[in-house]
């Protein structure tokens, strides 16, 4: 086991830069999350680890030795990736050992490993059967088993849960938590999957165009995001987002859209960067969770300074909840309701906002201002 530290991290194809000076570092036996959407450098950034890209500048640290100028196997990682990349001629069994005889293990070794790694995952019964008569959940755990055996310093897992169906994908990911429980390597996963990133990490760092926009556990993430990106891509459904302006009242300070007024919290309205902005635009932000059906018991009484009156374009029943799609004045929003809710498509709603979770941001920079 051992600390991964990125310093000023750069990948340039051509005169695209995948990867602009990424800063990070990962804490031994820590589970790290990295997120975002496709192309903005996650698996450039993983690959770069694993000594399978070259970087164009800055440095990568594993434990206590800079290895940018170290082959993969000299790095002391294993690395799963998307597609299982099993070999198909050779049984589960050797797969799982082909890495240990490269090394030149003792016999007696290489079959204690493969054994103790197939009953961890539970395939031990399919250690003579091949690739090809395997579903892919059984593959995938083939996969996690041939990096398990090598015992490295560091996991590196490239999105290996994509292939799999929505309910294989789901049991796969609490097994692989269990397992970095149990074995307590530290891990470097990517995904595009932001369920998978706030379920499955210790810390997320969440990236775009090649830069890290917010590391921190999943949780500040969701309630704290840096900026609108994260505050958008973190969170399903999205954050609802409101063109609008603060304007001072005599009741205080509201967020003023077309047909929109809202009171902001005494805690929001007496911080520098919001009051000093009375007579300006923001973007208003609340998630879905943050609605509530008026004419329902919630965490937030109605009144005239938190309600939101639309018009229920779309119902969709989830069982304990209903997602709502409502249009406000012109600005659509989303809203999760209680499955108890009268939302009846084409019919007016009013809407009750939590605004102790509501947030504001820059409209230039999307920087968060509350």
């Amino acid at each position: 086991m051992a600390q991964v530290r990125l310093a000023s991290l750069s990948k340039r194809f051509g005169q695209t830069a995948a990867v602009n000076a990424v800063d990070l570092e990962v804490q031994d036996h820590e589970f790290l999350v990295l997120v975002g959407p496709s192309g903005c450098g996650k698996t450039t950034v993983l690959r770069m680890i694993a000594g399978l890209e070259e970087p164009s500048a800055g440095d990568i640290h594993i434990g206590e030795r800079r290895v940018n100028d170290l082959s993969p196997k000299e790095r002391d990682i294993a690395m799963v990736f998307q597609n299982y990349a099993l070999y198909p001629h050779m049984t589960v069994h050797d797969n799982m050992a082909f890495s240990l005889r490269l090394s030149k293990l003792p016999r007696e070794e290489i079959a204690s490993r493969v054994t103790e790694a197939a009953r961890m995952l539970g395939i031990d019964e399919l250690l003579d059967r091949r690739p090809g008569q395997l579903s892919g959940g059984q593959r995938q755990r083939v996969a996690l088993g041939r990096a398990v055996v090598r015992e490295p310093a560091v996991f590196l897992m490239d999105e290996p849960l994509s292939n799999l169906d929505a309910k294989l994908r789901i049991q796969t990911r609490a097994e692989l938590v269990k397992l970095h429980r149990r074995l307590g390597i530290t891990t470097i996963y990517v995904t595009h999957d932001q369920v998978e990133a706030m379920t499955m990490g210790d810390r997320i760092a969440v990236m775009r165009a090649g830069e890290i926009q917010q590391c921190d556990t999943p949780q500040q993430i969701f309630d704290h995001p840096a900026n609108r990106f994260v505050a958008g891509f973190i969170g399903s459904p999205a954050m609802n987002f409101i063109d609008a302006e603060i304007v001072s009242t005599d009741d205080g300070l509201m967020v003023d859209a077309p047909g929109l007024r809202l009171r902001l919290t005494d805690e929001m309205a007496q911080q520098e960067d919001v009051a000093g902005r009375a007579g300006e635009p923001v973007v208003f932000g609340i998630r879905p969770t943050d609605l509530h059906d008026a004419a329902l018991p919630g965490p937030i009484s109605p009144s005239s300074a938190n309600t939101i009156e639309a018009i229920v374009e779309v119902v969709e029943p989830m069982g304990s909840e209903s997602m709502v799609y409502l249009q406000a004045h012109g600005d659509s929003l989303i809203a999760s309701l209680d499955s108890a809710t009268g939302a009846t498509e084409d019919k007016p709603l009013k809407i009750v906002a939590n605004m102790n979770k509501a947030h504001l941001f820059d409209p230039e920079s999307g920087e968060t201002i509350v």
